[in-house]
């Protein structure tokens, strides 16, 4: 016996209800006493015949009257009562002398046939006769006879009774609810003790033939290429959700807010009843999606809008399952598709079956499944109300865009179709919280501990709002420059102890910088993006902390030589410049490579103006000697061809 679908359920136990009441509704005919006891033992058979479109229902039926005579009145039934199918057409009865009159009608919501006994059945008198009736394939889905599948609901009858199922060859069975055994080529109950309060579900299908119905569909992200696979026998299922898609793709896409993401065929298959969820939900795998023929439009479209919400981009089940809930509600009201139910409604009906939002994974059981579906849908309905529906799409394209809840709101980058389908981290339920918060600028941490998470989460809050707050002060310190990527990564992580330590490092970071900024722009410097880098990456770790320090010395010498450039210089020094290297000029490269952030360039520069003018004073001196030498030798020279000229005699 397999787990009974929750949307059979309640079909299901309120026919066991009606069942319940009929033994109470079996009267006696008119005579002289009337009975209150009988025994009623039947044996029901349910003929499958699929090609024909029907089953028929033979109930082989032993009635007793086991209510003893009254004293001077005798006890007698003149007919039987037995619930049968609300769909049961050509409704007979007989026994082994004949026909029997049937009646069939509506008491107390349960369809009753009332079988006229040929004679007035006395106290311990037994009577057996047949009941027969077919059971026609129908728009209803829980009651389906055709070649592709067969859905129906069987149940026994009377006081004691059996089962027995026949289907031909090449079917696959599920039961649902009280269970049927396979026993040579049927499915057989055993002995029922109380027919009232059994009730099965019997679904076969088997290997489907389809029939494919196409589209394609331009989006604004792409194109889709629909195609819709119905069973050969239910075209109209795949024209209605063929034209239900082409219809609501383009509307799912702007209510999402993200490019289409699939390349291929986006393939929509119709299947059988699956599983225990109040959406059917069942994936095939790939792109294709199955949607059971029993259910209304609004899960083709929650269906469908799992094409940009999927697991893959969202790792957190309920935000996947309520944002496609909600997301459909939003484009429902135009396609005709009417939401199945009021998700704080229901919410609250289970809440007994409740857990934190962020637990729910894999099956929790149906009554866990049902509130899981409910109470997201209820909570993405909340959070759009407080942040409204643009915020929650600018989470989905930053999730898209692979930007992080702790960038700053006013970061935007287009998102992509790879973001989509592999976003550089799925959106958790943390994550959730913390993007919200960053776009919007409300509270949402109250609304998440009442329904979302877990203990453990819940416990950090208040570590969290206060790292929060020291978060936006350092953004606000950082300025342009932003906040470090480590501290970043630690607020994402809810690791806020260690974001805490990080913050007050990075302040304490800014303070130096900012007065090292000073000392730059007092020295005509400006701050390279090596320095930024530094902290953008490092924050105020020890990195950075080098990478200041090192920064800081270059300025110190950079300050101190561009003093000694400018200070006023001697007869001497201004001789040992001319003509050679200008310190300035090395200065001025200095400075260039400085703001380009080739710090050892810089220094380099800087040393080699402190070289010329260390020198200066040196090459003054040698220079004014050389002169002087020069001078004297000139003078020399100059005496000597003096002399030479004074003592020459002309010749005779």
């Amino acid at each position: 016996m397999t787990v009974m679908p929750r949307r059979v359920a309640p079909f299901l136990a309120a026919v066991v209800l009606l069942l319940t009441s009929l033994p109470g509704a079996v009267v006696v005919g008119p005579g002289p006493a009337r009975a209150a006891e009988y025994e009623l033992d039947t044996a029901a058979t349910y003929d499958v015949d699929p090609n024909a479109g029907e089953i028929a229902v033979t109930v082989e039926v032993e009635f007793t009257n086991t209510t003893p005579d009254p004293a001077g009145r005798f006890s007698v039934f003149d007919d039987v009562k037995l619930a049968v199918h609300d769909e049961a057409t050509d409704v007979e009865a007989a026994d082994e002398d004949g026909d029997l009159s049937v009646s069939v009608e509506t008491e107390g919501d349960v369809n009753v046939a009332t079988i006229e006994l040929r004679d007035g059945l006395r106290y311990e008198q037994t009577v057996r006769f047949e009941v027969t009736y077919v059971l026609p394939d129908t728009e209803d889905p829980r009651l389906r006879v055709r070649p592709s599948v067969v859905v129906f609901p069987a149940w026994s009858f009377g006081t004691t009774g059996s089962v027995t199922v026949t289907l031909p060859s090449g079917y696959e069975v599920r039961v649902d609810g009280d269970p049927l055994t396979q026993n040579a080529g049927a499915y057989v109950s055993g002995e029922i003790d109380d027919p009232s309060r059994w009730l099965a579900l019997v679904t076969a299908l088997r290997p489907a033939e389809f029939t494919s119905f196409d589209a394609t569909v331009p989006l604004s992200g792409g194109t889709a290429d629909l195609r819709v696979r119905a069973f050969a026998d239910d075209e109209a299922w795949g024209t209605a959700m063929r034209d239900l898609l082409v219809e609501a793709l383009p509307l799912l896409e702007a209510e999402v807010g993200l490019p289409y993401p699939l390349i291929g065929q986006l393939i929509v298959t119709e299947a059988i009843p699956a599983d225990a969820t109040d959406f059917g939900e069942s994936a095939a795998g790939g792109t294709e999606i199955l949607v059971a023929y029993d259910q209304p439009p609004f899960t083709a479209l929650h269906q469908v809008s799992h094409v940009w919400l999927s697991s893959s981009f969202i790792e957190a089940r309920w935000i996947r399952e309520g944002m496609a809930s909600a997301v459909a509600a939003s484009v429902a009201e135009p396609l005709g598709a009417e939401p199945p139910f009021d998700p704080a409604e229901a919410a609250a009906e289970r809440a007994d079956a409740g857990f934190p939002l962020d637990q729910w994974r894999g099956d929790a059981g149906r009554e866990g499944e049902a509130f899981g579906y409910a109470a997201s849908w209820a909570t993405i309905d909340q959070i759009e109300d407080r942040v409204g529906s643009d915020a929650i799409r600018a989470v989905l394209r930053r999730v898209a865009a692979s930007i992080g809840p702790y960038q700053a709101a006013s970061i935007e980058r287009e998102p992509t179709v790879d973001g989509v389908t592999s976003p550089a981290s799925p959106l958790t339920s943390r994550a959730f919280l913390d993007h919200l918060e960053t776009v919007s600028g409300a509270d949402l941490a109250e609304l998440f501990a009442d329904s979302v998470l877990g203990a453990a989460d819940v416990a950090v809050l208040e570590q969290r709002a206060a790292a929060r707050r020291a978060f936006g002060e350092l953004a606000t310190a950082g300025g342009s420059w932003g906040t470090p990527d480590p501290v970043r990564g630690a607020m994402t992580a809810w690791s806020f102890a260690d974001a805490e330590r990080q913050i007050a490092d990075a302040r304490d970071w800014l303070a130096e910088r900012d007065r090292l900024l000073e000392e730059m722009s007092s020295s005509g410097l400006s701050a390279s993006d090596r320095l930024q880098e530094a902290y953008r990456a490092y924050g105020g770790g020890s990195e950075a902390v080098s990478q200041l320090n090192a920064h800081r010395a270059v300025v110190e010498a950079y300050t101190a030589t561009a003093a000694e450039v400018n200070a006023e210089r001697s007869f001497v020094e201004r001789i040992g410049l001319i003509g050679g290297p200008d310190p300035a000029r090395e200065l001025a490269m200095a400075n260039g490579r400085f703001a380009s952030g080739d710090l050892r360039g810089a220094v380099e520069a800087i040393g080699e103006a402190q070289r010329i003018l260390a020198a200066a004073e040196t090459s003054g001196i040698v220079r004014l000697v050389s002169a002087a030498l020069v001078v004297v030798l000139l003078l020399g020279l100059a005496v000597l061809l003096f002399r030479r000229r004074s003592s020459y005699t002309a010749a005779p």
